[in-house]
């Protein structure tokens, strides 16, 4: 294994004998002071105040336990925001595990939830961003049901989507996977790769998702089918009845984006998480066959503008700010490293983006 370096700007005061140098140091005037790879010394940062430099940029070893800390305190909107999805989360679960035993949907409940916890979640300033960095343990059908409500509320408002018809879309999303409350736990939590019969089991989710809010009084048609037909496929290669088009429900259609997205960037027991760059680029090689283009047009067009000013982590280990995206849904953005390199990742095929270290 090779080992790794990094360049990284470091303030005067903060600079210490012993550090080596990583890049050119220059007068103003550009002449050298000191060269790439001289190691300093007191007399040496001595020296370069005196040349009032204020920055120099060092080399350092890269190694598992050394992180630049990009963090920045979490302000008092982020913290309201993770406290009430924290509790959203923790009163979903009360319920889901009651509907395990009682097999009853609460809808009333369901209801408030959507009303006082997931309407006010999506209405938050920078909503995508704050999901990406909230700190998911366990529970994931929890977590992942309350993401695809949230989702599903901020994609149908794009989409002009308001008042109860918002609100019945945000319900659907939330109860989506509640079918999952009647499959046996040794397959909803196996911590690998389910069997093809364990699999088989496991769709049937939406068969038994659709058969508890069916037979809930009051429930809107809309929520039925959404929680039927959200594995449906627009080319007919969903399940579980292999309905295509038109024949899905609008709900459903969403509602698969959403559950897309979220399933793909955040970790499971059998899957590790992918950044949502690269989720973008694999729901825009499904938007023509899969999934309804129209829907993942809004989806995608406006996910982006969530991206600009994150912190990632590249393929070769370095940080880096999102700055640019380009014009076309796929494209890669452009990034400046720690050190100060502007690289465009759609001609730089070579690099990728694997983490979002701060959204």
């Amino acid at each position: 294994m090779s080992t790794k370096y990094r360049i990284k700007p470091y303030p005067i005061s903060a600079v210490e004998s012993g550090m080596e140098i990583g890049r050119m140091v220059l007068t103003n005037d550009d002449r050298v002071i000191l060269s790439e790879g001289t190691i300093l010394s007191e007399s040496m940062i001595a020296g370069l105040k005196f040349w009032d430099i204020s920055t120099v940029f060092i080399k350092e070893l890269v190694s598992s336990e050394l992180e630049i800390d990009f963090s920045i305190p979490e302000t008092v909107l982020q913290k309201k925001f993770y406290a009430d999805y924290d509790h959203t989360v923790i009163l979903l679960k009360d319920s889901f595990l009651k509907l395990r035993f009682y097999k009853e949907v609460p809808l009333t409940t369901m209801r408030e939830l959507v009303n006082n916890a997931i309407e006010p979640l999506i209405n938050t300033t920078g909503v995508i961003n704050h999901m990406h960095m909230v700190r998911r343990q366990d529970d994931y059908t929890f977590h992942h049901s309350v993401n695809v409500a949230v989702i599903c509320g901020v994609l149908g408002k794009w989409l002009g989507y308001t008042g109860q018809e918002l609100q019945d879309l945000m319900l659907a999303g939330l109860l989506h996977d509640v079918g999952k409350t009647q499959i046996p736990l040794e397959i909803l939590n196996k911590p690998g790769k389910l069997t093809l019969e364990e699999m088989e089991i496991m769709r049937l989710h939406t068969i038994r998702g659709y058969q508890l809010v069916r037979d809930t009084p009051n429930a809107p048609k809309g929520v039925i089918y959404g929680v039927l037909q959200h594995h449906e496929r627009f080319d007919g290669s969903g399940y579980p009845f292999t309905v295509s088009g038109d024949n899905i429900h609008k709900y459903a259609k969403i509602i698969a984006i959403a559950d897309i997205y979220d399933a793909m960037t955040s970790d499971r027991v059998y899957h590790r998480k992918i950044s949502p760059f690269a989720v973008v680029e694999i729901i825009v090689g499904e938007m023509f066959n899969k999934l309804d283009p129209a829907i993942c047009t809004v989806f995608l067009n406006n996910v982006r503008d969530y991206f600009v000013g994150n912190i990632v982590e590249l393929s070769d280990g370095r940080h880096a700010e999102v700055i640019y995206l380009g014009q076309f849904m796929a494209s890669r953005p452009i990034v400046v490293t720690e050190d100060q390199q502007y690289i465009d990742l759609e001609r730089n095929k070579g690099l990728s983006i694997v983490n979002v270290i701060r959204a």
